[in-house]
């Protein structure tokens, strides 16, 4: 029995020896460097290259579509202002082109007064007022230079009497509508107005054709309007553009003018 328990002891002892060295083994095993360890594809850490290098690439397209934008805005701009500044342009040469024929215009009259002024003494009447002497002998052509003399010297009652002494006694005269159409800027400058309309009327009615017929019939719609006839005188200003439009344009644009200066519904 003895020679069959030591046997067995041998063994077990043996057994155990052979399991500590195992692991003794296993344990240095573990300390050793590790291995670089393969991780699995996830949908958390795979960030290839490619998808590291479309980022900046997004913010670069990004970045070129805002400034391509702001590049046509401004291009935008500049041409509605080179539109405005060619607009202004315009209205600034119509503006001075405006000035230009009112001032010939009021410069031409002025020199056709003033040359009825500088008449020789012989021809002027002998007295210190002129007048229009009331006998068909004074030729037509004087009797219309007196007349514009007395308006010259503001001399207005006067005036009147020789215009309407000229238009009794020379009906007929080229100087005729003339005459009316002073006579009614006179009686106007003196505010008498129902005067001043007839004496406009006679030229649009009577002398439709002659040169005088424009400045006329603008000058029956002021008076008119200012007789409070606003009707009427929108009426005849309107009758101005329609009927010499390319024809008396300064006078046109006089009738425009005052058309949209008076107050909507007087």
């Amino acid at each position: 029995m003895k020679h069959l328990i030591l046997p067995l002891a041998l063994a077990v002892a043996a057994s155990a020896v052979a399991e500590d060295e195992w692991v003794s083994v296993g344990a240095n095993r573990t300390v050793a460097p590790a291995q670089p360890e393969t991780l699995p594809p996830s949908s958390s850490s795979s960030v290839t290259p490619s998808a590291t290098l479309a980022q900046p690439a997004a913010e670069s397209d990004d970045g070129n579509d805002l400034l391509s934008e702001l590049l046509f805005q401004v291009e935008q701009m500049q041409q509605e202002i080179a539109m405005l500044r060619s607009q202004v342009e315009t209205q600034d040469k119509q503006l001075r082109t405006m000035k230009q024929e009112q001032r010939a215009r009021y410069l031409d009259l002025d020199r056709r007064v003033a040359s009825l002024v500088r008449q020789p003494a012989a021809q002027k009447p002998a007295t210190d007022t002129p007048a229009v002497a009331a006998t068909s002998q004074v030729p037509a052509a004087d009797a219309y230079k007196a007349a514009m003399t007395l308006v010259r010297e503001k001399k207005f009652v006067e005036a009147n009497q020789a215009f309407a002494d000229f238009v009794t006694h020379y009906p007929d005269d080229a100087l005729a509508a003339n005459a009316w159409y002073w006579n009614g800027e006179v009686y106007l400058v003196q505010s008498k107005l129902p005067e001043a309309e007839k004496a406009f009327a006679q030229v649009v009615e009577h002398h439709s054709d002659h040169q005088k017929a424009p400045d006329a019939t603008y000058k029956l719609g002021v008076t008119l309007h200012k007789q409070g006839k606003t009707e009427q005188a929108r009426s005849w200003l309107n009758k101005v553009i329609e009927s010499y439009t390319g024809k008396a344009d300064s006078t046109v644009r006089l009738a425009q003018s005052y058309l949209e200066k008076m107050p909507a519904g007087r």
